[in-house]
């Protein structure tokens, strides 16, 4: 970071002169002619610390234009930011063998590697291209296992998916990416051998970061022909204590989520019975309050579903996909989450509550999933806009979760707040599936009059809903077999 603040007349003059070329100065970001000084700003090109923040041979000539989006960036972090950015948009849940593809281009990374072990000299023999390295190797005291450290050229790391199937998160992968730049890495990155090639396992993010800032060498610690089953184990275990929860196992989606691992490591070591309220209660004698325990809880069980691979409907969530967005993350957990989720502590113990957090979120991906079929199915886009509207969204999900709850025949209150958080079976499923399509198959998405979309952007959710029962969208519509179609194409205008 650090944009130099104090630059005199004479720097000015020196900076100019570096970049001046035929026909002027040129902005180093996007090489537009800067035309007199109003136009001209100046913006550090790397990240440094003191003292070489105020080195003039690290300035260079900006567009005013950029200013608000550079900030404290250096122009490097901010072309790097922009080109993630990008990245992210086009790669739905990248993995590390997807930045490899990215920056050193397909074909050029996955590499197999020459190897050799003489376990009698505790020694590993490896060729890496026309190198060829000699290298101690050690046995672990608990396990037994051989391994060795090297750094080697990204082309010779993969992501071991059998190991390490979780996605990439952009957040994770900037702060890591900033942080490297200027700093060493302290620990290396933890792989395998399965046929002569490397696996990485553990460490992806920041082998990621690393990769992205151009590093032609990753530090790894290589086990040579493991266990599989302990690895797995160890490596979740190392993580956050999880191996009982794996709805908790995905990526974390914000700061709460980011503490978890440590906090719950803590409190599954402690003594008693483990449950969602006993680690609530545990954080709040950590000193937690009650709403950041329950926030840092809910984080993992929402994370567990966005970040199923199996999850459709992420193409049309504006946080994952700019370009085509229908709903907002806030949307999303607002009106889906917070109606179809059981919302934390449950007060039963863990592996029961894992159990059935591991039914709910499977029940809320396929629900998610169907509205992304709606949503893809349509040609109409003002319908879809229509479905998707502020309004609209709040208005059927409470249509769309009475109707499941009768549907499932949960009629009682404290029922319906666990209405996912169970078993159900594909028939009932089926039945969920052609009401939902039955609901947006209303004749009032396709209504494209002023009163009609002023109707549907309103905030108060009873009054969408009234507007929709008029116009003979009410539960009873939607589970009813015969319905009363009739007042589809009768509406009351």
């Amino acid at each position: 970071m650090g944009f130099r603040y104090d630059l005199d007349q004479k720097d000015r003059q020196a900076v100019n002169k570096r970049f001046f070329k035929e026909g002027g100065i040129s902005c180093y970001i996007c090489g537009e002619g800067l035309d007199g000084k109003k136009e001209i700003e100046y913006h550090s090109i790397a990240p440094a610390q003191e003292p070489f923040l105020n080195d003039i041979k690290n300035i260079a000539p900006i567009c005013k234009k950029h200013k608000p989006d550079v900030k404290a960036l250096s122009i490097n972090e901010y072309l790097a930011l922009k080109e993630m950015e990008d990245f992210f948009s086009k790669n739905r849940m990248p993995k590390l063998d997807d930045i490899l593809s990215s920056k050193l281009g397909d074909g050029n990374h996955g590499k197999s590697i020459g190897f050799e072990f003489d376990e009698h000299k505790k020694e590993v023999r490896l060729q890496l291209g026309q190198k060829e390295t000699i290298l101690p190797a050690y046995a672990c005291p608990s396990t037994g296992y051989y391994y060795f450290y090297v750094v080697v050229s990204p082309q010779y790391i993969n992501n071991d998916n059998q190991l390490q199937p979780r996605p990439l998160e952009m957040k994770r992968l900037w702060e890591l990416y900033r942080h490297l730049i200027l700093y060493s890495q302290l620990t290396p990155s933890i792989c395998r051998l399965v046929d002569s090639k490397i696996m990485l396992f553990d460490g992806q993010h920041k082998t990621a970061a690393q990769i992205w800032a151009g590093r032609d060498g990753i530090e790894c610690k290589v086990y040579i022909d493991p266990r599989v089953k302990v690895l797995k184990e160890t490596n979740l275990v190392a993580h956050d204590k999880l191996r009982q929860m794996p709805f908790f196992s995905s990526v974390l989606i914000n700061k709460w989520a980011d503490l978890f691992s440590e906090q719950w490591q803590e409190y599954i070591n402690s003594k008693g019975l483990k449950s969602e309220a006993g680690f609530v209660s545990f954080l709040g004698k950590k000193g937690k309050k009650r709403a950041e325990a329950l926030n840092m809880v809910a984080s993992n069980i929402y994370d567990s579903i966005l970040e199923d691979q199996d999850n459709r409907l992420l193409r049309y969530i504006s946080e994952y996909n700019p370009k085509n967005s229908l709903i907002t993350l806030g949307k999303l957990k607002q009106n889906i989450f917070n109606k179809f989720i059981c919302r934390p502590p449950l007060n039963i113990d863990i592996e029961d509550s894992d159990r059935l957090r591991e039914y709910e979120r499977r029940n809320v991906l396929r629900l998610l999933n169907k509205l992304e079929e709606v949503a893809s199915s349509s040609s109409e886009e003002e319908k879809i806009n229509n479905i998707f509207l502020n309004g609209s969204l709040k208005a059927w999900s409470t249509l769309l979760k009475e109707a499941i709850s009768q549907i499932l025949g949960l009629y009682d209150g404290l029922e319906r707040k666990k209405i996912f958080l169970r078993k159900i079976d594909d028939q009932h499923w089926d039945t969920i599936e052609d009401k939902t399509e039955k609901l947006f198959g209303h004749r009032i998405w396709t209504d494209n009059n002023e009163r009609s979309t002023e109707n549907l952007k309103k905030n108060r959710t009873e009054e969408v809903i009234d507007f929709l029962k008029n116009r003979g969208l009410s539960v009873n519509w939607i589970i009813s077999d015969s319905g009363a179609r009739v007042n589809v194409d009768n509406f009351i205008d």
